[in-house]
């Protein structure tokens, strides 16, 4: 079915693996990354009962081979541990206001043209070429990424069961539907740059961590101990809690 002109990319969702999806916190909107500071997110699905599954690019751990340039449709949706890294994703800006999303442990960026698989279009990524995706506030901190295929039919990426019934675009409620998405950060990869931001910026140097633009935020240990601010810290992964959002910051 097309809705106002705008058909649907379509997600396989394949559970290849069920491993714990662990606590998550919205930000108040995704940030785009830049040379300075990199912001690392899952993208999972607003729809009910499906806020634990992100996309995940399973290129590498399906084939082992390096990636060329051809288009690969091998991403999905899975209930993948939060530090893995096939789940993560850094947005940055293209032309004319639009996002590229690249995957962390691939490489791979979400392209703009879908194959055909079974009854539904799937979404494939490539190493590079990608012309970004617009983002849409659609209410409760959820998103629609839709793009202009090389086609020429604007399409929103959406989730989909494979061989399942043909989905309608919804025409209410969009912020819990399937074209619907949810970034949730967990790790944020900052250089010794300052960067003036309204929002809170954090910082590692000399093995310190240091948050910007937040003066009541407190620092833990991957055991859950909570650490001083101003000491120097060993190698390892330390949890900065600021107001009522959590961040995963890697002291190298």
């Amino acid at each position: 079915m097309i809705h106002k002109n705008l058909k649907r990319t379509l997600w396989s969702l394949v559970l290849l693996m069920s491993l714990p999806a662990g606590a998550q916190d919205l930000d108040s909107e995704p940030q785009l990354s830049n040379e300075e500071t990199v912001y690392w997110y899952r993208i999972c699905n607003a729809a009910s009962g499906m806020d634990n599954y992100a996309m995940t690019d399973l290129n590498a751990l399906m084939d082992g081979e390096d990636h060329d340039d051809l288009w690969r449709p091998a991403i999905y949706l899975m209930q993948t541990d939060t530090e893995d890294y096939h789940s993560q994703w850094k947005l940055t800006a293209a032309e004319d206001g639009k996002v590229l999303l690249t995957n962390r442990g691939t490489g791979l960026m979400i392209g703009n043209a879908s194959v055909s698989v079974d009854n539904i279009n799937v979404t494939q990524l490539t190493p590079k070429g990608a012309q970004g995706f617009t983002l849409t506030a659609l209410g409760d901190n959820a998103y629609s990424l839709q793009s202009i295929e090389d086609d020429g039919v604007n399409r929103c990426l959406a989730m989909a069961e494979k061989n399942g019934e043909a989905i309608t675009y919804p025409e209410s409620d969009e912020s819990t539907s399937v074209i619907g998405w949810k970034f949730f950060p967990v790790e944020i990869e900052t250089g010794i740059g300052t960067m003036k931001a309204s929002h809170p910026v954090i910082q590692v140097k000399d093995r310190r961590i240091a948050v910007k633009g937040c003066t009541g935020w407190q620092l833990f240990n991957a055991k859950g101990e909570e650490m001083p601010r101003t000491v120097s810290l060993p190698a390892g992964i330390y949890m900065v809690r600021m107001q009522q959002k959590s961040v995963k910051v890697l002291v190298p």
